[in-house]
Order: C-alpha cells, then structure tokens, then sequence
C-alpha cells in the first residue's frame, strides 16, 4: 500500500499544497479550541453571575446573530483583499477577545467579549475552506478540503482537555488563558502562508476588466450575493443554505449543550463531562477521515452528506434512548457525532467547490457559514426553551435526529456532482 495510494498522495501533495493545509489546519484547530471553551465554562459562568441556563442561551444566541452578519463581510473581504490577510486579523483578534473573557467581571462584558471574539472566529471558517480548495491538488480536494474539519471535533477535544485540567481546580477564568498564546501564532502562520494562485489570477481578470470599463470599483457586496441567486446559481445555494442550515440545528444544540447535559441529565461532574467527551470527540474525529474518503473514492460527495446525516440521526436516537452507563453515553455520542459532525467535513468541500473563484469565499460564507450560524443562533432558543417543558432526552431528539433527517432529505436536491475534477468544472 506504501507503493500505491500512499505514495501517489504524497506526490500529489507534497510542498506547497500540504504546507498549506497544515497551516490552515493549526490555525482553525487553535481558533476552535479558543471558542470550545465557553461552552465548558457555562456551568461556572452561571453560577458566578446567577445567570439561568435560558440567559446562557441568549448570549449564545446573540453571538451567532452578529457572526451571521460578520461572516458574509468576512467573505466578501476575503474576496477582495486576499485569503492570506483576512486568515491572519481573524485569527489574531478573535483569540485576544477570547482571552480576554478572563477578566470580564461583569456579565455583560463576557457576554460582549463573547459576541465580538466568536464574530471574528467565525469568518475563519469560509476563508481557511476557500484556501484549501483552491490549493488542492483535483484529485485529493475532498480529502485534504475534508480534513480541515477534523479541527472542529479535536479542537473541542483539546478545550475539553484544558477545561478538565484547569476547572476543578482553578475555576472557570483560568481556562480562557491561552487564548492569548495563539495570538503571535497568527502572525507566524501568516508568515508562512502564500496568497493563492487561483485568487491572484481571478483578481488580475477582474481588475482588468474593471479598467476595460474605466469603473476602478465594480465589485460591490450586492454583485456578489446577486449572482448566488442568479438563474445559474439560484438552485446550487438554496439547497445548500437550507440544508446546512438543518443540520447544525443539531450541530448547534450538541455542540454546545453535551457539557449541560451530561451534567444536569446524566448526574455528572463539569469535570468527568469534560473528560468523557474528550474521548467522543476523540472518536468523532474518525468520521471525517472515513467520510472524506467515501466522498473522494466511493461515493460522491453529495451522497456520503445525505448518508451521513441520515446515519448520525439513527446513532443519536439510540444513544439518547438506550445508553444507561459512561461507557456507552462516550461510544454512542462519539459514533453519533462522527457522522454528523463528519458530514460537515464533505458538505464544507462540495458547497465551496461548485462555485466560481471569483466569489467563492462569498459562496461558502453565505450558503455555508451564514447556514451555520443562523441554526447555531436558532439551537440555544430552542434548547433552553424546550429542555425546561420536555426534558433533555425528548428535546434532543426533537432538534437533534430530526433536523438530521430533514437536512439529508434537502441535499437530495442538489445535483450529484463528480468528486476528483477540478473546480472550473464544477462552476460552471
């Protein structure tokens, strides 16, 4: 296998496009542990300011509101002024408000802190996605593209590991601290990394023409947005923004309230769920080598989307049901979210690749990033409102298994694009 497969990866991507993938990976496993760490923080967050978990919600809530008008600027910028600039101040201002969580002491300064920091965070995401697609090699794209979402699930392992170090001990300000260490990080991933290619070129065609037409500025947020719902592309975003959008209702919801329910449902300690989903995380973390292999060989990525949702649904009703001890909670979580979670790792490379450089930043923050946010917003309403009335097993299966259903039936009506050619093709 070394002679085989391996070896013709490793000759596919070797220099460039892996330096660029490990830099972007560093970066958004950095930036997802920084925003991990509120989660775990909530239990104490509500004890020191008496805050019920429906207001925990609402800052939450909050935050995802601001991040889904951020994330679109965030794109258009992107589109405009280069991935390599947006990459660093994202990543670089966004950890120092979350770093400075720490010395909030008020709750609407953390609440402030929180907003800001997460808006920030969150236009990472289109950008780092847009760089790895278009410095991927077409035949390794969804792999490599995929990868970069396992910063998602090992990024909130490794919260989880400086949340259950530090909480018992030193309590929940403690643990915001490092967020400082990634701020210089930033800088030095910036450093090593290269504008695209493909970005420098789109901008040069476009500048040129823009010239051609004596208009120094033709680019304008409504052009953009415009052409997502052209004729041409009008189907391609629809789907994939209502469908992104179902999904993370469940994402959403899981993601940031499995500490609270362990805890509250499950009789656990802040401490023991912080370390028991480290372990789910952990196995989460298989599902997105194995579905953007699926994508990229087996299946198309369409279909392993629609296949994983569908198949982390079926996962998250038996664990909510039928897991009564530790051991079974850390292995059907962690399957559960291994599909799930793992369909974004596939639904992240297909909604970017299928439209054109020229707006594709714009297109993965308004049918990707935007989705997630706006369900991300929507799930601690829904949670902390329905949790009080049906109790944490029933809410979860109504915002969790559902919307999983409902977001695979959705991505049944996108067309089944080829994997493995490259994105000119797919964009037209």
């Amino acid at each position: 296998m070394a002679g085989g497969p391996v070896s013709s990866f490793w000759g596919a991507v070797r220099g460039h496009p892996i330096r660029t993938f490990a830099i972007c990976f560093v970066g958004m496993i950095m930036s997802t542990m920084d925003q991990a760490l509120f989660s775990y923080a909530i239990p104490g967050i509500s004890r020191e300011f008496g805050a019920s978990l429906n207001v925990m919600g609402q800052i939450l809530s909050l935050s995802f509101f601001v991040a889904s008008l951020s994330v679109l600027v965030s794109g258009v910028l992107t589109d405009y002024l280069g991935r390599k600039r947006m990459f660093v101040a994202m990543m670089a201002l966004s950890a120092t408000f979350v770093g400075c969580h720490a010395f909030a002491n008020s709750l609407t300064m953390l609440a402030t802190f929180r907003v800001i920091g997460f808006a920030l965070a969150v236009g990472l995401y289109p950008i780092t996605a847009t760089i790895v697609i278009e410095v991927a090699p077409a035949r390794y794209r969804g792999m490599l593209s995929g990868w970069l979402q396992l910063t998602y699930p090992l990024g909130f392992a490794l919260g989880a590991i400086v949340a259950s170090g530090f909480l018992s001990d030193f309590g929940w300000r403690v643990i915001f601290y490092p967020a400082f260490v990634v701020v210089p990080l930033a800088f030095i991933l910036g450093k090593l990394l290269n504008e695209t290619k493909r970005f420098e070129k789109a901008q040069g065609a476009e500048l040129g023409a823009a010239e051609a037409a004596q208009s120094p500025d033709r680019r304008r947020l409504g052009q953009h947005i415009g052409e997502l719902l052209s004729p041409r592309f009008r189907r391609r975003s629809v789907v994939c923004l209502l469908g992104t959008f179902c999904s993370n209702i469940a994402i959403g919801g899981m993601t940031y309230f499995l500490p609270s329910f362990l805890a509250e449902d499950r009789g656990m300690s802040e401490g023991d769920a912080a370390g028991l989903l480290v372990w789910s995380w952990g196995i989460a973390a298989v599902g997105y080598v194995l579905a953007s292999y699926v994508g990229e060989f087996i299946l198309t990525r369409r279909n392993t989307v629609i296949l994983w949702q569908w198949l982390g649904a079926l996962c998250l009703a038996l664990t909510l049901w039928f897991a009564n001890s530790d051991t079974m909670l850390m292995i059907g979580l962690g399957v559960s979210t291994m599909f799930f979670f793992g369909s974004e790792c596939v639904r992240m490379p297909l909604t970017g690749e299928i439209f054109p450089t020229r707006i594709r930043a714009t297109a993965s923050a308004a049918t990707g990033a935007l989705a997630v946010t706006l369900a991300s917003l929507t799930a601690p309403l829904i949670i902390t409102s329905a949790v009080p009335i049906l109790g944490w097993t029933w809410t979860f299966t109504f915002f969790g298994v559902v919307p999983l259903l409902l977001a695979g039936l959705i991505f049944t009506q996108l067309e089944n694009f080829p994997s493995g050619v490259e994105v000119e093709e797919l964009s037209r």
